[in-house]
């Protein structure tokens, strides 16, 4: 039998098959079928995109434009006015513990009207505005419900008159600048002399308060360099304090003048600075007769 030859036009191969008989795979198998996969995906991830854009563009040209902000002070204005209608309505502003302080100026502090809703009122707030007053140096501000508001108050206590640059000023205390119109009022109040004096001047009316019978004549006080105080009697007479040991040395002249009745003498000064030593200053020295030379 005679040998067949291939012709020009190329005979399709059958199946090839591999070792022990498996088939090969063909040429466009070898290939990841991923391209349509990827692409649906990519289409899906595409629509999440523009549903997510299309929820936030909304919500975000509401917050930048101040149209949710705006929509949300609406809704919190109807429910006050809706607790306001129905009960919750501020009625009486009770206030406790005022003194000085005009009630006037407590209710201008205050922000509310009649019939305002009362959950609408920021305790924080008005508790801030009553403390800024000139005599309120700490104040309390409490709902009771249904309908009132209390504020309770505590008042500077006036401590002594600083004299600054030929001016009075009443200080508190705490060493404070109270502002007041009426400062003829407190005219028997110790009058403080010195730059720093309001500052530490409880410190010497700690002093002070040691000779309960002493105190009544005390008129004024100087501060002298920032260090140390004069004290000046109803007599006129000054008692001058050292820097360090003070209460002792305040303490002595109170012994003294208990022994040798010093308000009562013709005296200009009582010089305590030197521990153990008293140096009265008199007013009217005697005179020394004059010694005749033989």
């Amino acid at each position: 039998m005679g040998r067949v030859r291939a012709s020009g036009t190329a005979m399709q191969a059958g199946p090839r098959f591999g070792p022990a008989g498996q088939r090969m795979p063909k040429k466009n198998e070898l290939r990841p079928h991923v391209h349509g996969a990827t692409t649906r995906k990519v289409v899906k991830l595409g629509f999440s995109i523009v549903a997510v854009l299309a929820v936030a563009a909304p919500v975000y040209w509401s917050i930048s434009s101040g149209a949710l902000s705006a929509a949300i002070a609406e809704t919190h204005r109807n429910f006050l006015d809706y607790t306001a209608r129905s009960g919750l309505a501020l009625r009486e502003v009770k206030v406790q513990g005022r003194g000085e302080t005009a009630i006037a100026d407590i209710l201008t502090a205050v922000q509310a009207n009649r019939g305002d809703p009362i959950l609408g009122i920021d305790i924080d707030k008005v508790r801030e505005r009553l403390e800024d007053l000139p005599w309120i140096v700490k104040a309390g501000v409490e709902r009771q419900f249904p309908d009132q508001l209390v504020v309770t108050v505590t008042e500077a206590e006036p401590m002594a008159l600083w004299q600054r640059n030929q001016k009075l000023y009443l200080v508190s205390r705490d060493g404070d600048v109270i502002e007041t119109a009426n400062i003829a009022r407190y005219s028997n109040l110790l009058i403080v002399v010195g730059e720093d004096a309001p500052k530490r001047a409880q410190a010497l009316f700690d002093i002070l308060a040691q000779t309960p019978e002493l105190r009544p004549h005390v008129t004024a006080a100087v501060l002298v360099g920032k260090r140390r105080w004069n004290i000046r009697m109803d007599n006129d007479i000054d008692v001058k304090l050292p820097e360090e040991g003070a209460p002792g040395a305040w303490q002595r002249f109170a012994d003294l003048n208990r022994r040798n009745d010093l308000l009562d003498k013709d005296i200009l000064a009582v010089d305590l600075r030197v521990p153990n030593r008293v140096v009265v200053r008199q007013a009217h020295p005697p005179e020394v007769a004059p010694v005749n030379a033989k």
